[in-house]
């Protein structure tokens, strides 16, 4: 009798440490709340089949604002990904373009700067670095992340997310669309949009002839020096480093002939797209939806004019599947809908949201 009440008592209790487990891991989860273009970005980078993508974009928030890929592939025939997450500096660079290479070998690799070209307090926004780094999939490589640009005395709230996380069901609203885009991306069998995302609105006009100061400091440089060998020791040939445009002037452009000095002397590309506005007739406010990204409709010009000078300068072209080809043509069409939505509520300006899970009902 004893012995079966014990047996009985041991399953009970495994029964419920494996339940309780559970409901531990549904709420850390749930209340893993980061911003959800992020998080469809992150995601959907993992829904493309290996060595795929003829392009990577990595960056800020600036490569999934202002490039479309199911765009470039209707016009160049070239694939790629805008793999951008939200206000993270430049040291994460290389983490991302590790985590690229786990699943993807492209022909070249593009680089949008605004990471580098901050003050240095823009590296310890500890925030940003848990929007990329909470949502990586490869555990080697987010470890080595944290021991790389992590201060030692905040490193364990990136071992253990839950204490940064738990005041969160403050905020249900967020939480609930966070756990939804994270519900709809495990369950999709691809990423539509390849990471593009986009509010329907135009910039602010009384912010066009305001001017920014942009900075190259000694930790930037590092960051940045540290990116560049990694690409030499990784055998990447072909890579572009971009500065996107932006509304604002900048009013110490001479900082660009510093970045430019660094990138070359690697043997590596430097292309200032602010210096092509004009001939990409980017115009301020209308094609812009803040002073630092473009709208849909600025998007369409750089994109048109980035894949024109890829596909001009690089042998990027793939030879790929007829399965592949019919998965981004559907994935084109799709996004096409939305694209033609967002640019009319632009016009409109009715200011919503389009992402990833805004291609689902299309």
């Amino acid at each position: 009798m004893k012995k079966t009440i014990t047996k009985k008592a041991i399953a009970k209790t495994i029964a419920f440490l494996l339940i309780f487990v559970l409901i531990y891991m549904f709420i850390a989860s749930f209340l893993r709340m980061t911003d959800v273009v992020n998080i469809a970005t992150i995601d959907g980078f993992y829904k493309e089949p290996e060595n795929t993508i003829d392009v990577m974009l990595i960056g800020a928030s600036e490569v999934y604002a202002d490039y479309s890929a199911t765009t470039a592939w209707k016009e160049y025939g070239y694939t790629s990904y805008s793999f951008g997450v939200s206000g993270v500096p430049g040291s994460v660079y290389k983490s991302m373009l590790r985590e690229t290479l786990t699943r993807q070998k492209p022909k070249v690799v593009v680089f949008e700067v605004n990471g580098f070209l901050q003050k240095d307090t823009y590296y310890d926004r500890t925030i940003k670095l848990h929007s990329w780094i909470d949502n990586m999939h490869d555990e080697k490589n987010r470890m080595e992340t944290i021991n790389e640009i992590v201060p030692k005395d905040q490193r364990d709230s990136f071992y253990s997310t839950f204490g940064i996380y738990h005041n969160n069901w403050k905020d249900l609203g967020k939480c609930f669309k966070a756990f939804e885009t994270r519900i709809h991306m495990k369950f999709s069998d691809t990423s539509y949009m390849k990471g593009f995302a986009s509010f329907a609105k135009e910039s602010d006009p009384s912010g066009c002839d305001k001017k920014k100061t942009l900075y190259f400091t000694d930790k930037s440089r590092q960051y940045m020096t540290d990116l560049l060998e990694y690409c030499k020791s990784c055998g990447i040939k072909n890579v572009v480093f971009a500065r996107f445009p932006h509304e604002k002037q900048v009013d110490n452009p001479e900082i660009f002939d510093e970045v430019n000095d660094l990138i070359t002397s690697y043997g590596y590309n430097f292309v200032n797209f602010e210096d092509h506005k004009e001939e990409m007739g980017i115009e301020s406010t209308y094609d812009y939806y803040n002073p630092e990204h473009l709208n849909v409709i600025g998007s369409r010009k750089l994109t048109y004019f980035l894949g024109k000078y890829l596909t001009e300068n690089y042998d990027i072209k793939g030879s790929h599947s007829d399965k592949t080809v019919k998965r981004w043509d559907l994935c084109a069409q799709k996004t096409d809908k939305v694209l033609e939505e967002c640019a009319k509520d632009t016009k409109n300006k009715i200011g919503a949201q389009y992402f990833e899970l805004s291609a689902y009902s299309k």
